[in-house]
């Protein structure tokens, strides 16, 4: 493996496990924690408002009754000095102070109140004393009234009850006689809006509630899909570090029935997966296409070696001999020359084979091939070695059998395929030749009844030497490259070769070549 490959590989797999890490804080988590800390967050401010609005909105109907009350509390006072037919002044105030006490309490019936003089000093008064005496010298609404100014204060109990006090001068003919200073309860109003924030607030955490569910339901619906995706990333990371591609996942993403984004999202989703997973499996093959090539490469190269290196060793070897006994052994010489001369040609036609393997650069020139003609006229020349061996050869050919290609080339295919059939075939036996037209094609086979293969002999038959039986062989030194020479030639055609066990004992070969038009018009490719 190049080392750049490894590298990148190994970086890779780093990636991947860095990008593996377990998922500590979900979307599913922060969204939840979320969508609670702005509910929170809008239940505090809703409370807050409510209590404010609700509190500004009692403070204005106190003042608008306190305005009333400060009002009839001028025009009492006054007509109370009429009727006892007093001055209009603070000394007259001061005098009636007890009975004015007593008839506005009467006349109320709701309101404590006391009297005041225009300094302050208490001159009557009807409530309980400890209210006094909690509001004495203290009072904010009394120095305000002392002031010549109308004041009031909220007082809130421990116990949920609600006091108002008021104090205002009382001003009789422009002129401030003295002080009246009420003492208001204003409980159940204050109980009122307490229990108009409780049903705001119960009111509002209903409908959080609901929306709250609602929307963790549709945020879920969301969400779900997309915590599928990453367990499926997250197996498919870990799949990929294996080179492989889980393909059930796949149909799951690619059976969702969601109409909606996060469906479509899941769909090509799976189909982005299945193409890198098609791009691994292709890279699979062309490494393993690859690995095979360089091992095949290999190996060719050790056959060469092998199969030159024999008949050299054998010319050298004879050479020395005759060298070191010229003219001594006539035997030695004529026996030395003759296999000198049969390993030469030996040589020879296996560096033509090696050269036929070649890749040939230069443009072919094609023709139309009447295959019939040619297989009849390569059949009458091999006829002669099949006698002696015993065999013949029978052909049954359609007519018409035209094929766009080189003659020779095509020529060489059947003399190597006729030669090995007679070469391994049983003695006495018919090597058969057949040819017609197969679904717009045109099919060839050569068969011979002999010792049938494996296989794994079949699968390697085409391989350059590659001899599936070395011994049933009738001829010595033969290289293995004849099949490969007729495989290489027939993909120049557009062809292809194969090699069968027939049930009658036959061993065939099959050639498949493109209908004559169908060639014509890709003849230029060729």
């Amino acid at each position: 493996m190049s080392p750049y490959l490894e590298w990148d590989i190994n970086m890779y797999h780093k990636k991947s496990r860095e990008k593996n890490r377990t998922i500590r804080f979900g979307i599913r988590m922060q969204m939840t924690v979320g969508l609670v800390a702005v509910f929170l967050v809008s239940g505090i401010f809703l409370y807050w408002m409510t209590d404010r609005q609700l509190q500004s909105s009692r403070e204005d109907q106190i003042m608008r009754e306190l305005q009333t009350i400060r009002e009839n509390t001028g025009i009492y006072v006054r007509q109370l000095l009429i009727l006892n037919e007093a001055n209009n002044d603070e000394e007259s105030f001061h005098d009636l102070a007890k009975t004015i006490v007593q008839e506005m309490y009467g006349s109320s019936g709701r309101y404590e109140l006391a009297a005041y003089s225009k300094d302050g000093e208490l001159l009557a008064y009807n409530y309980r004393k400890n209210h006094s005496d909690s509001q004495e010298g203290k009072a904010m609404e009394l120095k305000e009234a002392v002031e010549g100014n109308a004041a009031f204060t909220l007082v809130y109990s421990e116990t949920g009850s609600l006091e108002v006090w008021f104090a205002m001068p009382v001003i009789v003919a422009g002129k401030n006689v003295g002080i009246i200073r009420y003492c208001m309860d204003y409980t159940k109003l204050w109980q009122q809006g307490e229990q108009m924030k409780g049903i705001i607030i119960r009111a509002a955490a209903a409908v959080f509630a609901a929306a709250f569910v609602l929307i963790f339901l549709l945020l879920n619906r969301i969400i779900k899909p997309v915590q599928r995706l990453t367990k499926v990333s997250r197996q498919m990371s870990l799949d990929l570090e294996q080179d492989e591609v889980n393909t059930e996942l796949l149909a799951g993403l690619t059976a969702s029935s969601r109409r909606d984004e996060m469906g479509e999202l899941s769909r090509h989703y799976s189909a982005m997966l299945g193409k890198v997973g098609q791009y691994i499996q292709k890279m699979q093959d062309d490494r393993d296409q690859i690995l095979k090539l360089l091992n095949s490469r290999q190996e060719f190269y050790n056959n060469v070696t092998h199969e030159l290196k024999t008949p050299l060793t054998t010319i050298q070897g004879y050479a020395q001999l005759i060298e070191a006994d010229p003219g001594g052994d006539g035997e030695l010489v004529e026996k030395g020359v003759e296999h000198i001369l049969h390993e030469s040609t030996r040589l020879h036609r296996m560096v033509i084979q090696l050269l036929e393997m070649a890749d040939r650069s230069e443009r072919q020139e094609l023709s139309r091939v009447d295959m019939g003609s040619l297989i009849r006229s390569v059949s009458e020349a091999m006829e002669i070695k099949a006698n002696r061996y015993g065999a013949h050869i029978r052909l049954k050919l359609e007519p018409e059998l035209l094929v766009w290609g080189q003659e020779e080339r095509l020529r060489q295919v059947f003399i190597n395929l006729i030669d090995n059939a007679v070469k391994y075939g049983e003695e006495g036996t018919e090597i058969r030749i057949s040819g017609g037209h197969r679904k717009g094609r045109v099919l060839f086979s050569v068969s011979n009844k002999g010792k049938q293969m494996s296989e794994e002999e079949l699968k390697h038959i085409f391989e350059p030497f590659y001899r599936a039986d070395k011994e049933y062989s009738r001829e010595q030194g033969s290289a293995g490259l004849g099949l490969s020479i007729c495989q290489k030639i027939m993909r120049e055609h557009k062809g292809v070769i194969w090699a069968e066990n027939r049930p009658d004992e036959r061993i065939g070969f099959f050639l498949l070549f493109p209908a004559f038009a169908e060639a014509l018009e890709k003849g230029e490719n060729l």
